[in-house]
């Protein structure tokens, strides 16, 4: 089999750089070729990502959750698409959270010599790819506005400092989402499309499944200071069993349209997106990913209410 890895040196405070050696000695005793190659860009990487499809029968990355969206972006729009293999080198690491990857690169790598694979749900927002979140609203922003340079110097500091932001003034929206089974008008200062369990770097989607060809849509509602409340609420107890409860509201649809007000940003994957109203769809299965031996991915689903 043949590989290529993939790296992103800005990634995270960059330490991925000084383990180039030993990923490739390590890679090298499961693939009969491994190719190096450090990103330039975003552009860069998707492209890259892109073209290694026809060449290589896996694509191994390096970077953090916007370089496994790079990668998805590249990979996703291809008849044929290698298996992945991540190794965490990012600041949140919420898609290695969600898949069960150690952010550690000696036990990353073991878990793309020695683990095994399963396939992950691909979303679709105004035709651009996501992996695990699309999200509007309060705090949204956070992710993509911290510079590179100051998450290196703070990491996941630099993110709650840039929160206070949102903290002092909470954005509210009127959103419509309409999925293939109901209609739902709300003000909100928060909407998750999800296929996580962790966001933000908290786990408050226990119930969340990677590959049931569902997304989770989580609407949250206007409350004390302007529904700041009700996110708080939604990050530190979580979402239970039930999808309607006092401060958030919480559908699942493999296809459906957000309308909401003009020049709203959506972020996708930690990074800038579509602005305004959006249609969603769900890929089921459509990419296969090195995950641990021992990870469990069966998660029940939600109670009628």
């Amino acid at each position: 089999m043949k590989c290529i890895f993939l790296y992103n040196p800005n990634s995270g405070k960059g330490k991925i750089v000084n383990r180039i050696n030993y990923i490739k000695k390590e890679l090298s005793k499961k693939f009969d070729f491994v190719e190096i190659h450090p990103t330039k860009s975003t552009e860069d990487t998707i492209e890259t990502a892109k073209e290694s499809c026809d060449e290589f029968d896996v694509i191994i990355f390096a970077g953090g959750d916007g370089t496994f969206n790079d990668i998805a972006c590249g990979v996703a729009s291809r008849d044929k698409r290698p298996i992945l293999g991540y190794i965490p080198a990012g600041t949140m690491n919420d898609i290695a959270h969600n898949l069960g990857i150690s952010t550690n690169v000696r036990k990353a790598l073991k878990h793309i010599t020695d683990g095994r694979t399963i396939y992950h749900d691909v979303g679709l927002i105004n035709g651009k790819y996501f992996i695990y979140v699309s999200a509007m609203g309060t705090f949204t922003g956070v992710s993509y506005r911290t510079k590179q340079k100051t998450k290196k110097i703070f990491g996941k500091l630099a993110y709650a400092f840039d929160g206070l932001k949102d903290i002092v003034n909470p954005l509210l929206s009127h959103v419509t989402v309409k999925t293939e089974s109901e209609e739902v008008h709300m003000e909100v200062p928060l909407v998750l499309v999800v296929n996580s369990i962790q966001v933000g770097g908290v786990p408050f989607n226990r119930y969340g499944h990677l590959n049931d060809g569902l997304f989770d849509i989580i609407l949250v509602k206007r409350g004390i200071g302007n529904g700041l409340i009700n996110i708080l609420k939604l990050f530190t107890f979580g979402i239970g069993i039930k999808r309607i409860t006092k401060h958030f509201v919480c559908l699942k649809g493999s296809k459906f349209d957000i309308s909401t007000d003009e020049g709203v940003i959506w972020c996708i994957d930690g990074e800038a997106g579509p602005i305004g109203s959006v249609h969603i769809e769900n890929i089921p299965k459509h990419l296969q990913i090195y995950v641990p031996k021992k990870k469990n991915f069966h998660i029940p689903t939600f109670k009628k209410t």
